[in-house]
């Protein structure tokens, strides 16, 4: 009877602490400015984005992307004062005029004014030239299985003496796929035409920084992996590579701090980053973002994986592809671009370089 007595009484304190919670509500309290642009050496248009943080909504998955600025005034100045205004293309998405072509060496500045008074604008950035590739290339590495079977590659940059360097390297790399066509129709239909190679373009939103700090006037390499053998079709890798202010650097480096941390006992405390914008005329608005102003050069490198093969390890690749169904052959098409199953399928080419 004690030992029941006991339980009831045990019963009876969970129970009793058990509170329902039915007016629970959370809220983004931050209402800031979200900027960002890019001004380089190459042919524009340029854009500007402007978006403002607006408040989370556990019913709106909208409120995550934030609100569009619409129809403010935006413009970059240079360091002689020559005002290029940018016209809104689309809700919060502002462009340069096409005759508009920004000049290594001078000094620009982005300025916003809000439709209700807010105003912006970032600090002088100096359009620095850009530094092209010292090498950029790929080697084969051969295995017994083709799971081992690999292309290094590998690239550099060849550093100035002169100056303090900083870099800013965006990847985008195109791969090259094949789809398996259906079998013919019979006789006397007409077999319609089949188009099974395509490209796709995986999204890749982390950039490479790199500086000359101890290193100055020297090579510097760039990590860059390596590239799969499970198919032939080529594999193209791009790089983008912004020679950039060490304010910056800096920007894109707490940035990149904070995506890594890992929540250790010792790891940094994330925190609000700021970068080069401000807003002059009201104390304690936050602007978020950056104007980034850096001369680029863009180069890619086409790994030809079917020349890179003898024709034992050709057989390797066909059967591996064949066996793990790399060619999608339970999934059969007349057209590759329709293939909805494929990850960023771009279609039948890739873009243009320039």
């Amino acid at each position: 009877m004690k030992k029941i007595t006991f339980f009831l009484l045990l019963c009876s304190l969970f129970f009793s602490c058990e509170t329902e919670i039915t007016d629970f509500k959370t809220q983004n309290l931050s209402n800031a400015y979200v900027v960002y642009g890019e001004l380089t050496n190459l042919v524009g248009p340029y854009s500007v984005r402007i978006n403002r943080t607006s408040s989370y909504s556990p019913y709106d998955i909208t409120a995550f992307q934030g609100d569009a600025v619409k129809k403010a005034q935006v413009q970059i100045l240079d360091d002689l004062g020559n005002a290029t205004p940018l016209s809104e293309i689309r809700d919060g998405l502002y462009q340069t005029p096409a005759q508009f072509v920004a000049v290594i060496g001078k000094k620009y500045q982005l300025k916003i004014k809000t439709n209700d008074g807010i105003e912006i604008e970032s600090s002088l950035e100096t359009l620095k030239a850009p530094t092209p590739l010292n090498d950029f290339s790929y080697k084969f590495i051969d295995a017994e299985k083709v799971e081992n079977m690999r292309f290094d590659v590998s690239a550099s940059i060849k550093d100035s003496k002169e100056n303090e360097d900083y870099y800013f390297i965006k990847r985008q790399d195109f791969i090259q796929f094949l789809t398996t066509c259906p079998e013919p129709p019979p006789p006397p239909a007409p077999v319609p035409p089949c188009f099974s190679k395509c490209w796709r373009a995986p999204l890749n939103t982390q950039p490479i920084l790199i500086n000359d700090f101890l290193v100055n006037g020297k090579n510097l390499p760039i990590t860059l992996g390596s590239v799969d053998v499970k198919d032939f079709p080529d594999w193209i890798i791009q790089l983008d590579v912004y020679s950039i202010s060490k304010e910056t650097y800096n920007y894109w480096k707490r940035q990149e701090d904070q995506r890594v941390i890992g929540g250790g006992l010792f790891d940094k405390i994330p925190a609000q980053i700021v970068g080069n914008l401000k807003c002059t005329n009201r104390t304690g608005q936050e602007v978020l973002g950056i104007f980034q102003v850096g001369g680029v050069v863009k180069q890619r490198l086409k790994v030809d994986r079917l020349g890179a093969l003898s024709s034992e390890n050709l057989q390797k690749v066909q059967f591996y592809a064949d066996f793990n169904n790399i060619r999608y052959k339970d999934l059969k098409l007349w057209d590759c671009k329709n293939a909805g199953f494929v990850d960023y399928n771009i279609g039948y080419t890739i873009p243009n370089l320039f």
